[in-house]
């Protein structure tokens, strides 16, 4: 399963760097005489291991004094904590076992063959170097003629240099007349061409053993094509044979997954208790799962097949790698376990939270900047999983029997299991309680939400739509379990844990509740637009045949100004944020110009253009919260509500009382562009073309259109785009192979295609960005449009349009909505919290009864429509409870570490809950006064 660096050091800092600095004696004597033995013996390895820098494989020092290999990238070892010990038995069992295929002998149907290996031997191939132990107990024991050792990493020759005693081996080599081939940096698809040049010198070659040191995607395919051709001279030296490397996420193996040396014989796992196992799950399935119940009577096995291991215990075994997946399921599980419940902190998404200047100076980041240093060491350091768990993701089942462990130890509220792979999913079937875990899942009134299949990449869509249902900061309280590495998997937890920091940082908060309740009022008040619910009951209107060009602000968008230009008066125009100003630059004035952030830093931007008359003939396309000085700059305001929000939550019920249905937006985030597209599939329009919607770039300073305000007068950066965003990584590009998003483009990417897709066939998106490729778009070079459509009075349709989709001014009922809330109700509300949290806790008992206490207020408040307390805290309690129950989870004993912290941050909440409570008494809907002047100064 996982072999991380992790769990073969020591926890304590200082106790692990003494023991490297004991070792790094060794290791520098060790380099010293090694490359002394490579100049005497193959001087060629001299230069290489000079010139080479390290990519992605080094040597470290485990907690035992033992060297290993880590993958730094990664951090997973490639030896168990003894590498020697591992290696010597691997060898021994070698000794017996050997693989081997022959040159010139009769043909079988064998892949693997096995016999003792002989005192003398005429080839060796052996598949991985590692830390090249196993290379000396081969030489010492066996007089071997040629000895071939392929190893694709250079890195992996820098970590044996260090660890390895060359000097032995190559002095023995000599000795015994064995002549050494390394051939670094080969995968040992070159292999036909050596075996027949082995031939050339001595035509009598036969048996060829083969040593497999590690798993390799290509290797293992060369070994397995050499050892189903045995017998096959021909096929044996055919240089113009392709190999295919293991390239599906379902055919990964780690590099030292069990069966190396390829003796085991796969036996089924089939059992009286693993089929009563069996039939128990599926029932369960059916009753909690049917599609999933489904899914397993129909599976067949594609790569991994269930087996019954040497030791006796279910495996998995990978049918054309002879791999198998465990070495000892039950100790990997418990030690997974283990390690997971002692140090739960590796994958959380919170304590990495930045604030950036423009919010600084928000209550709630204040609180968050006050908060990082105070918990940060406290929980990495010395954190325990709770008992009780709101929510932990799981990333791979394997065989499973990790999560009955789990669901053994903690009471989990909600779990998420991702598994890829089907065949292992349906494999757990027989080997894991999933009946229990369901049912005590049912009984708690927990939640478990299977997410299988697929490669990975969907997890972000699977997860958010069910932390949907319990709003963006229950992510606060959620665990993260990795079971198993899996390149495409690892990729997909990575993006998953970068979306999901992205969506926390748009979470509601209370300076956003608050602002965008204020926000909104002014916007009913003042008579701004909201779009109807229904408007499929709407007829159909001609201005929904009208073209829409979506103008983003990337970098791409310099090339196209003239294309837009050209076809300005047959489409509608929708500038996104910034693009306003580089369209300005360009004499080219909008229809729509759309914004979504709620804050006043909206309107400095856009007053960047010192033109009100081109402003006042534009419209505004919005969600509630927008900014009243920012809408006051346009002709007319369009509005929809925003899923999730406390102002939609206050005014969307509002106006339904009074009989008005408005439409409102899930995922209109996290760029404008996403509200864009939102916008205009619930406006019932058809034929999108994106412009600058690039969502990455090709180079980092050019990072939007040179025109817009993220640039000077002299072409230089209003700010360092690199040193805040950083310098972005790989995607598939729309018109090249390749170009460089950020987290937050991915996520908009992400959530694009999505909304595409669940438009269906009626939508047709034209991509002419020079950016990200962006799945159910048609990638259009903006030279090649051809429009067709003619409007006479582009104008007039749009406003009949507007007319009919949008409810009139409905600013009487503002107030009317407003003034339900009671101010008395507030101050009653927030004198009973901090009565309730005013005391130091000196227990884990005391805290998890504050945590609850806090929790029933919350929840009372929620079903009052007079009282406002929920509205204005909901995201900040969650937060705030979040961390709490994190620190709460881990206090053994009065006056530990965890009793002082959670005081602290109690302290902290007390005065946020203070100030919160002050700043809504003295203005209630005041608006937010954010400026970001400061930029273009």
């Amino acid at each position: 399963m996982l072999k991380y660096i992790n769990y073969q050091i020591l926890d304590n800092n200082d106790q692990q760097e003494a023991l490297e600095k004991q070792v790094s004696v060794t290791i520098g004597r060790n380099i010293r005489q090694n490359i002394d033995a490579f100049r005497q013996h193959i001087p060629s390895l001299v230069g290489i291991i000079n010139d080479h820098e390290v990519q992605q494989y080094s040597l470290f020092c485990t907690k035992d004094a033992e060297l290993n290999i880590v993958d730094f990238a990664t951090g997973r070892v490639f030896y168990q904590s003894n590498a020697k010990q591992e290696v010597m038995a691997e060898v021994q069992h070698y000794y017996s076992h050997a693989a081997y295929f022959s040159l010139q002998g009769h043909k079988d149907d064998l892949t693997w063959r096995h016999q003792a290996l002989p005192a003398k031997v005429d080839v060796l191939l052996v598949f991985g170097l590692g830390l090249g132990y196993h290379l000396n107990e081969l030489v010492m024991n066996s007089h071997i003629r040629y000895l071939v050792v392929y190893e694709p990493n250079v890195d992996i020759l820098l970590c044996s240099a260090q660890a390895n005693n060359w000097q032995q081996l190559l002095d023995t080599a000599t000795s015994m007349g064995t002549h050494i081939f390394l051939q670094i940096g080969s995968d040992a698809t070159a292999v036909p061409a050596e075996l027949a040049e082995l031939l050339e010198f001595d035509q009598t070659l036969d048996k060829i053993f083969v040593y497999r040191h590690q798993f390799h995607p290509m290797m293992d395919d060369v070994i397995r094509y050499l050892l189903q051709h045995s017998g096959d001279k021909e096929a044996l030296t055919n240089t113009g044979h392709q190999f295919t490397e293991y390239k599906d996420y379902a055919d990964y193996v780690s590099e030292r997954a069990g069966n190396l040396l390829g003796d085991y014989q796969p036996q089924d796992y089939k059992t009286e208790q693993a089929q009563a196992l069996y039939n128990a799950n599926m029932d369960a399935l059916q009753k909690f799962y049917p599609k999933v119940h489904k899914a397993m009577l129909e599976h067949k096995t594609r790569a991994w097949q269930l087996v019954t291991d040497p030791q006796g215990n279910p495996n998995l075994y990978h049918q054309k790698r002879n791999a198998l997946f465990h070495q000892d399921l039950a100790a990997e599980s418990a030690e997974l376990v283990d390690y997971f419940v002692n140090h739960p902190f590796k994958d959380d998404v919170v304590l990495s939270q930045r604030t950036g200047r423009k919010l600084k100076d928000f209550l709630h980041f204040k609180m968050v900047d006050r908060l990082q240093p105070l918990i940060s060491k406290t929980l990495h350091d010395n954190s325990k999983l709770p008992s009780d768990v709101q929510s932990l993701i799981i990333f791979g089942i394997g065989l499973g029997k990790h999560l009955e462990l789990l669901s053994l130890r903690h009471n989990i509220k909600n779990l998420f299991i991702c598994e890829p792979n089907l065949d292992f999913f349906y494999a757990s079937i027989w080997v894991t309680d999933w009946a229990a875990i369901f049912h005590a899942a049912d009984e708690k009134e927990g939640r478990i939400y299977l997410n299988l299949g697929g490669d990975g990449s969907h997890y972000f869509y699977d997860l958010m739509a069910q932390f949907y249902q319990v709003g963006a900061y229950s992510i606060a309280d959620t665990y993260m379990l990795s079971t198993y590495f899996n390149v495409g998997m690892q990729k997909a937890i990575a993006d998953l844990r970068a979306e999901l920091k992205v969506v926390l940082a748009l979470g509601e908060y209370y300076d956003h509740a608050r602002y965008g309740i204020a926000h909104t009022y002014e916007s009913v008040k003042r008579g701004q637009l909201f779009l109807r619910q229904n408007l499929a009951e709407q007829k159909y209107h001609n201005a929904q045949s009208i073209p829409v060009f979506v103008v983003g602000n990337g970098p791409s968008l310099d090339s196209c100004f003239d294309y837009i230009r050209e076809h300005r008066e047959q489409v509608i125009v929708v500038s996104c944020g910034t693009a306003l100003r580089s369209l300005y630059k360009n004499g080219i004035q909008p229809d729509f110009h759309a914004e979504i952030e709620q804050n006043r830093a909206t309107y400095d931007w856009i007053t960047q253009i010192e033109d009100k008359e081109y402003l006042n003939h534009i419209r505004l396309l919005s969600v509630n919260g927008i900014h009243p000085d920012t809408a006051s700059l346009f002709k007319q305001t369009l509005l929809c509500f925003k899923d999730g929000e406390a102002s939609t939550y206050v005014f969307h019920n509002g106006l339904k009382k009074h009989g008005f249905q408005i439409a409102s937006l899930a995922y209109a985030y996290p760029t404008v562009t996403n509200l864009v597209m939102n916008y205009i599939i619930k406006l019932g329009l058809t034929q999108i073309y994106l412009f600058g919607v690039d969502l990455g770039f090709i180079d980092i300073t050019k990072h939007h259109s040179s025109h817009s305000a993220y640039f000077k007068p002299d072409g230089s950066e209003v700010y360092n785009y690199q040193w805040k965003h950083g310098g972005g990584v790989p995607a598939p590009g729309n018109f090249r192979p390749l170009v460089y998003t950020k987290a937050e483009f991915d996520v908009s990417r992400k959530l694009l295609e999505q909304a595409i897709q669940k438009a269906g066939r009626k939508l047709e998106v034209y991509n002419c960005s020079d950016g990200v490729k962006i799945k159910g778009t048609v990638s259009l070079k903006p030279e090649n449009i051809l429009l067709t459509t003619f409007v006479p009075d582009k104008e007039l349709t749009l406003q009949n349009f507007i007319n009919q989709v949008y409810y009139p001014a409905l600013c009487e009922y503002a107030d009317k909505i407003y003034q339900q809330f009671s101010v008395d109700k507030f101050r009653s509300t927030m004198k009973e919290w901090q009565a309730l949290i005013e005391y130091d806790v000196e227990t884990a008992e005391q805290a998890k009864e504050l945590i609850k206490n806090q929790w029933l207020l919350m929840r009372k408040t929620a079903v009052d429509d007079k009282n406002i307390t929920f509205c204005l805290f909901h995201g900040s309690s969650n937060y705030i409870s979040g961390i709490l129950t994190k620190i709460a989870a881990n206090i053994r004993d009065d006056g530990d570490e965890f009793v002082t912290t959670f005081n602290q941050v109690m302290l902290i909440w007390r005065e946020y809950l203070k100030l919160g409570e002050q700043e809504y008494l003295e203005n209630p809907t005041k608006c937010d006064g954010i400026s970001v002047s400061y930029l273009f100064s």
